[in-house]
């Protein structure tokens, strides 16, 4: 279980405009190259027995649905999102059926009774994952917990690059539970999120729009940095502020 030495950094525009990374054998690893989109999102595609499912479509500078569908092979398709931010909802039109956007429909998608609160299953079929809102960065945000790989997914919610928050209070009780869920049972090996916006100097992100990322911070951040984002945030307090460390700068909006 290994990563790439680089992903595409935007410096090659011959380049494929999805260039995959199978983590194992049932879970791909999708980057949208910087030279489609400055965005450049990670997109994650999980395969169980019976359905696969895509977490996030990208930006739609790019068709996405052809390779999805021979990654995914017979199984049944389920497409859904970290978040309805453009860059994660532009390739849904190539899709035939797409959890909702708004936090309403993605609670009654998985079957929230009570969201934020409470973590719901979702079973692939020999995979069962742990569905986890955490609102703050947008209303519909989740986290995806992974049980076979022990991976978690955060969206936008953590990465190596700049966390942008929109709501400050709803951020730092999401960031909060989710590493209670995690410290409750639920051991992670990565965290993995849907951007790079870090070099590999600790703490300097690139310009915003840069469709170009030589020295690349790494994609997978290990769970202490989820830990520290929580405590960063609970020192922080009710007001919002920037929050640089080495992996991830916390940036109100």
């Amino acid at each position: 279980m290994t990563f790439p030495e680089q992903w595409d950094d935007g410096t090659d525009p011959s380049t494929p405009a999805h260039q995959v990374h199978w983590y194992d054998d049932r879970t791909a690893i999708i980057r949208q190259a910087l030279h489609t989109n400055f965005e450049g999102p990670f997109l994650y595609l999980l395969l169980g027995d019976e359905r696969a499912f895509l977490l996030d479509t990208g930006t739609g500078h790019a068709p996405l649905r052809p390779l999805i569908e021979e990654l995914a092979g017979e199984r049944q398709l389920v497409v859904a999102h970290t978040h309805s931010h453009g860059d994660h909802v532009g390739g849904d039109g190539e899709f035939d059926e797409v959890v909702g956007k708004t936090a309403d429909e993605v609670a009654q998608y998985f079957g929230f009774a009570d969201w934020p609160d409470g973590v719901v299953q979702f079973d692939l079929g020999g995979r069962v994952l742990d569905i986890v809102p955490i609102p703050g960065h947008h209303a519909s945000h989740i986290a995806t917990y992974d049980r076979n790989t022990r991976l978690l997914f955060s969206g936008d919610s953590l990465y190596p690059g700049r966390l942008y928050v929109f709501d400050w209070p709803a951020f730092r009780a999401s960031i909060a539970r989710l590493a209670e869920f995690v410290a409750d049972g639920n051991p992670v090996e990565l965290v993995l999120g849907a951007h790079i916006e870090l070099t590999k100097e600790p703490g300097r992100d690139y310009e915003m729009g840069a469709d170009k990322h030589p020295d690349e911070h790494e994609l997978q951040l290990q769970p202490a940095v989820l830990t520290e984002l929580a405590e960063v945030l609970a020192e922080a307090g009710d007001e919002p502020v920037r929050i640089e460390r080495k992996d991830f700068i916390v940036y109100p909006v």
